[in-house]
């Protein structure tokens, strides 16, 4: 199993890698003359995305997750509980494009609608996807998404490409969710077609459709998930009822530059590991996490030593309505949330992968008391414009670091804290000035070349995260 999930990981990282980076090569050329604000608009849409195929996506795919060693009817229930999330989603679908429609232009409207459209062919993979995930199979997702994701770059830049624009004649939000419509009917139709026919039915003569085991873990995951969800969509909800749509443009920009990274690699380790942490035993679990958390910081000690001096440079490659001064700090403070967001995602992916049913409950209250103060915050902190939402984030996800660690410990796992940090971290350090010695593009170009040596000095660091999965 341990290998399986090895290979899995290398398909993943390769297939995202290739998909991300020519989704962001090509934004580049669209992004160049879009404005801020339009390209904030995005956020709502985003937003309605997420809230619609919360429950699907969220709460009840991570309830089939948690199985050790799933058998026929455990199967059958995960594809009926899949099936029942469609029919939720195809419900909230309707209200969600209506209200997030409100008060808003007809052309906002009409993509709010192909954007719920999107969400619910996207959700009707799911149960088609039961079977890979299960098997942990996930090079077949990965595919999926990676060919959604080029598919839905290639529409994108073809409707709003400099050259073609004035051919098509749409207007720029339309071709948002066109691109979007694209993308979900491809990772639909890549699914379908390799899947075996999967169809809701009883799992025996009792008329039962789900276990009671599934039932039980999915109500107990349900306030859960809804407070992890406020915790990583409240600023979009905060932004849309800020209504700046300058704010929110340059939020987008920073967090779809910043998100390649936690994408292409944080989430596919941590899905991984979700899947992976109960099934082996505690010396096991105790390794690997510290070969998790060991990548992880090099990963975002690399980012911020990097990001944080060339923000600027790289900024002017989207063009200079890029290049204001908040967008610039937006995106060095960024840097520092990516390196956050890799610990918080692996740490929480062992707690709620591993967490006893009867301990739940106080976790539940910890989660709510998190989202109250992170709301507080993010109220108190988006005054400060678009630096001020990532700060707020990067201090909310601190404290539900330190409320993992404490469960981590409490479950008797101890971490070896030296043992988590990259081999000559002094040699990151120095790489943090060499802003100083030269600008623009010619220190995005030797900044890349100075942390590709150190990633080779690292190399080990890699193949141990690929070998132990």
């Amino acid at each position: 199993m341990i290998n399986k999930a090895g290979k899995q990981l290398t398909w993943l990282f390769a297939l995202k890698i290739l998909s991300r980076l020519f989704d962001l090569t090509l934004n580049i050329l669209v992004l160049r003359d879009l404005e801020p604000g339009i390209y904030g608009l995005t956020t709502n849409l985003d937003l309605l995305t997420n809230i619609t195929l919360f429950y699907l996506k969220i709460v009840l795919k991570q309830t089939y997750s948690r199985l050790k060693d799933p058998n026929q009817e455990q199967t059958q229930s995960a594809v009926n509980l899949m099936y029942f999330g469609l029919f939720i989603t195809i419900c909230i679908a309707p209200i969600t494009v209506l209200i997030m429609s409100y008060n808003q232009s007809i052309s906002f409207a009409k993509t709010a609608f192909l954007y719920g459209i999107s969400a619910v062919i996207d959700g009707a993979s799911e149960p088609y996807a039961v079977q890979w995930v299960i098997q942990l199979k996930l090079n077949v997702v990965a595919k999926a998404e990676g060919l959604a994701v080029f598919m839905k770059t290639i529409v994108l830049y073809v409707l709003l490409g400099k050259y073609t624009r004035e051919f098509f004649q749409i207007e720029t939000i339309i071709g948002f969710g066109i691109a979007q419509v694209i993308y979900s009917i491809f990772i639909f139709a890549y699914i379908f077609s390799l899947s075996n026919q999967t169809k809701f039915k009883q799992i025996n003569k009792e008329g039962i459709y789900v276990v009671a085991e599934m039932k039980s873990i999915g109500y107990q995951f349900t306030l859960m998930a809804f407070m992890k969800f406020l915790l990583q969509e409240l600023e979009k909800i905060v932004m849309v009822i800020y209504n700046n749509p300058i704010i929110s443009g340059e939020y987008t920009l920073i967090s779809h530059i910043g998100s390649i990274i936690p994408r292409f690699i944080y989430v596919n380790i941590e899905q991984i590991a979700y899947n992976l942490f109960p099934k082996i035993n505690q010396d096991e679990q105790t390794q690997l996490l510290q070969k998790y958390l060991k990548f992880l910081n090099l990963v975002g000690i690399s980012i911020i030593s990097a990001g944080i001096p060339c923000a600027s440079a790289f900024l002017q490659i989207y063009g200079s309505q890029w290049t204001s001064d908040s967008c610039t700090l937006a995106m060095q403070f960024y840097c520092i949330y990516i390196w956050i967001m890799g610990i918080n995602g692996i740490t929480e992916s062992y707690v709620n992968s591993t967490i006893a049913t009867k301990d739940m409950w106080w976790y539940r209250y910890l989660l709510i008391a998190q989202t109250i103060i992170y709301s507080l915050s993010l109220i108190i902190m988006v005054q400060l414009g678009s630096s001020g939402i990532i700060i707020s984030n990067i201090l909310s996800m601190s404290v539900r670091i330190f409320v993992s660690f404490i469960i981590i410990h409490k479950s008797g796992i101890q971490i070896q804290w030296k043992s988590i940090m990259p081999k000559f971290m002094i040699l990151y350090l120095l790489g943090f000035f060499l802003q100083y010695l030269i600008q623009g593009f010619k220190l995005l170009i030797l900044t890349a070349l100075y942390y590709g040596i150190l990633g080779l000095i690292n190399i080990r660091t890699v193949i141990n995260v690929i070998k132990s999965n």
